[in-house]
């Protein structure tokens, strides 16, 4: 088992020298995207439904995101999500309601989360969980100004509607008090639909699989240690990575940094009271010229709360 241990470990901290230096080769790739929440991995249930329910407590938390702030109809993201253990941890159940403004396109998403776990051996475990929803899409078309000299154009005619499309997505995730590996697929069914002969994509989460891995460094003081990797799939696109590291004060405060290969920084923190609540801000800058003129950056608010269903004295600390 300590052989495992340091093993996990060497692996994890190449892996992270790996995506450091992809980082910085794929500072000018184009069209990548990354998960919707910058302090995704303060909350991994965000992008795998089988974290639900992994730890003690349960959980609310509301969160609002603005992208590329200092553009015009910039997008905007609101969430408030839901998530606790039954069963004494060994399933979940969560719910995420989440709206996404972009420009006059409008997405609004309603999902419930369900995670079961299997005991592989004494200190090792594997939860499987699954998110199945609706989503509400729209899109005024019409609205759109495209030409100075206010000429038509045939793509532009008619406005989007299509409401209660079907969301579906699977995960898993194997695990003990040290590491985790977690591979997800947000979004299985490609939602598709035609408009004047055209095909619009309903979301940009299709066909999207998320790979991540994260090992817990215990170090003096009672602080944690914690690099995490996160490598994106896409369908007809490059892969992209996320290199992060977030270390876990004994104080309560959790300090959050990640480089991603589009070459942008992301700096985030968050803070527990001692009543339960969590208040968390991230900020995301870009690091290339040529975009960051353009805009001033991201930034994310959350605002959660944590409580005890079950009524133990004793919580284990999860720390992912």
């Amino acid at each position: 088992m300590i052989l495992l241990k340091i093993m996990a470990a060497k692996l994890t901290c190449k892996l992270v020298f790996m995506l450091l230096f992809c980082s910085v080769l794929g500072k000018q790739a184009k069209g990548q995207e990354y998960p919707w929440s910058l302090q995704y991995v303060m909350n991994m249930y965000i992008i795998n439904p089988a974290f639900v329910g992994i730890g003690d407590q349960s959980g609310l938390m509301v969160s609002t995101r603005t992208s590329w702030v200092g553009i015009a109809k910039s997008p905007l993201s609101e969430q408030f999500s839901y998530h606790t253990p039954i069963k004494y941890q060994t399933s979940g159940l969560g719910l995420i309601i989440r709206n996404m403004n972009i420009g006059r396109e409008k997405q609004l998403f309603l999902t419930a989360d369900y995670s079961y776990q299997v005991r592989v051996d004494m200190n090792h475990y594997l939860r499987f969980g699954m998110r199945a929803g609706v989503v509400d899409f729209s899109n005024n078309m019409t609205d759109y100004q495209l030409y100075p000299d206010l000429i038509p154009d045939l793509e532009f005619t008619s406005d989007v509607r299509l409401f209660f499309m079907s969301t579906f997505g699977l995960g898993t995730v194997f695990y003990n008090e040290n590491y985790f590996i977690s591979l997800s697929i947000p979004q299985v069914i490609n939602n598709t639909f035609n408009v004047n002969s055209n095909a619009y994509s309903s979301t940009r989460e299709f066909q999207t699989a998320y790979l991540s891995g994260g090992y817990i460094f215990k170090m003096n003081h009672g602080i944690r240690l914690r690099p995490n990797l996160l490598m994106i799939g896409i369908k007809n696109k490059p892969i992209c990575f996320d290199a992060a590291a977030l270390i876990y004060l004994p104080f309560d405060l959790q300090l959050g940094l990640n480089l991603r290969s589009n070459g942008e920084l992301c700096i985030s923190g968050q803070y527990l009271l001692k009543n339960g609540m969590r208040i968390g801000y991230a900020a995301d800058y870009a690091m290339v010229q040529d975009i960051r003129k353009y805009q001033l950056g991201t930034y994310e608010f959350v605002v959660g709360y944590d409580f005890n269903l079950t009524k133990r004295k004793y919580l284990k600390p999860i720390y992912f």
